[in-house]
C-alpha cells in the first residue's frame, strides 16, 4: 500500500489542523485543495484520521484509524457515494446526519470529495450548515480546483492547500510498490508533482515507449542524417513532445550524475554512448531551451529537429575541445 501519510505528514495543510486539533480550535470545515485527484478522497480520510484518532497523530493501528481507512466508521460519511460529483440529495443526508449526536467519538465527520464537481444548487444546500454548523461536526471538503465553488461557500470555510511533491519523496513512497526504479524516476519525471500522476504514468505502455526511443537514440543517434530519422520516429510515435523532452532530459541527467561521481571532471572523457560532462551539460541547457520555446507555441516538429541538432553538435563539439 502506498504510504500517503509519508507525504501529507508534512505538509503546512497537516501541521495546521494538527496543532488546531491539539489547542482545541478545529475548525468547523477545511477546504482542502490538491492536483492529485486520484487520491484526493484517501488525503482526506487522513486529515479524518487526524482529527479522530485518540493518539494525536493518525496511528493507523487503534480501532478508529483502522475503520477510517476501510470506509466503517461510524462517526465518519463520505462524499459522493457513487460517481465524480456530489448530488443535493446526499447534501440533504449530510445535514440530517449533523443533528445527530456523534457515535464513537467527538466530532462527526464529513468528507466531501471532488468539490469542483459540485453543481451550485448542491452548493447552495450546504450553505447553511456551513453558517451554522453544530459544535460536534467537523466538514472536509477536498477539491482539485476553487474555481468552480461558489464565493459564499469559500468564505465560510478555512483553506489549506496541498503543494506539489518533490520528486524524491514521491519516489521514497512508491518504490516499495512500483519496483522497477528506473522507470519509476521516468514516470515521476514526467507526472506534475503528484502520486496519483506518477502511477499513471507508469503504468503508461506510451511512455515505455517513449523510454526505449530515447535510449536507441542516445546510442545511435551518430550524425546530421540520423536526425531527420529519429524526428520522424518520434512523430510517428504520435507521443506528447513534453513528455519526450522529460524522458530525454532525465536519461541525460541521470548519465551526467553517474559521470560525476565516477570522478569525471575531463573535457574529453565520454561515456558509453560518447557524451563528455560538457556534452551532457550543453544538452540539458538545449533541453531548457526547449521547454521555454514550447511555451510559446512553436512548431513542434521544427523544434524537435533543432533539439536533436543541439545534442548532437554538443556531442562533438565537447569531443573536439
Amino acid at each position: 500500500m502506498i504510504d500517503l501519510f509519508s507525504l501529507i505528514k508534512d505538509t503546512g495543510a497537516y501541521r495546521t489542523v494538527k496543532a488546531e486539533k491539539e489547542s482545541g480550535r478545529l475548525s468547523h470545515a477545511y477546504l482542502i485543495l490538491t492536483q492529485d485527484k486520484e487520491n484526493l478522497t484517501e488525503y482526506l480520510k487522513i486529515f479524518a484520521e487526524l482529527i479522530a484518532c485518540k493518539d494525536g497523530n493518525p496511528c493507523g493501528e487503534c480501532r478508529t484509524c483502522r475503520m477510517i481507512k476501510d470506509g466503517v466508521f461510524a462517526d465518519l460519511f463520505v462524499y459522493p457515494k457513487n460517481g465524480q460529483a456530489i448530488i443535493s440529495e446526499e447534501v440533504n443526508e449530510l445535514i440530517e446526519q449533523s443533528y445527530a449526536k456523534p457515535i464513537e467519538s467527538d466530532k462527526k465527520i464529513f468528507i466531501l470529495s471532488q468539490a469542483q464537481n459540485m453543481n451550485a444548487q448542491a452548493q447552495n444546500k450546504l450553505l447553511k450548515t456551513l453558517e451554522e454548523p453544530p459544535e460536534s461536526v467537523c466538514i472536509l471538503i477536498g477539491a482539485t480546483a476553487e474555481f468552480s465553488l461558489l464565493p459564499t461557500v469559500k468564505s465560510r470555510v478555512k483553506k489549506l492547500e496541498i503543494p506539489a511533491f518533490s520528486d524524491q519523496k514521491i519516489f521514497d513512497a512508491l518504490v516499495k510498490d512500483y519496483p522497477d526504479e528506473e522507470r519509476l524516476k521516468e514516470a515521476i519525471s514526467c507526472g506534475d508533482g503528484t502520486v496519483g500522476q506518477a502511477v499513471l504514468n507508469y503504468q503508461d505502455q506510451k511512455l515505455k515507449e517513449i523510454t526505449a526511443l530515447v535510449s536507441d537514440l542516445l546510442l545511435n543517434m551518430k550524425s546530421s542524417s540520423d536526425i531527420l530519422e529519429y524526428s520522424n520516429k518520434i512523430t510517428k510515435s504520435k507521443c506528447d513532445f513534453a513528455t519526450f523532452l522529460s524522458v530525454l532530459e532525465l536519461k541525460l541527467r541521470d548519465k551526467l550524475v553517474k559521470m560525476l561521481e565516477n570522478g569525471s571532471k575531463g573535457q574529453t572523457q565520454t561515456d558509453q554512448n560518447g557524451f563528455t560532462a560538457g556534452a551532457l551539460v550543453f544538452a540539458l541547457e538545449s533541453i531548457n531551451g526547449a521547454f521555454e520555446r514550447l511555451k510559446f507555441n512553436a512548431n513542434a516538429t521544427m523544434l524537435l529537429e533543432w533539439t536533436l541538432f543541439k545534442i548532437l553538435e554538443g556531442k562533438y563539439k565537447w569531443q573536439k575541445l
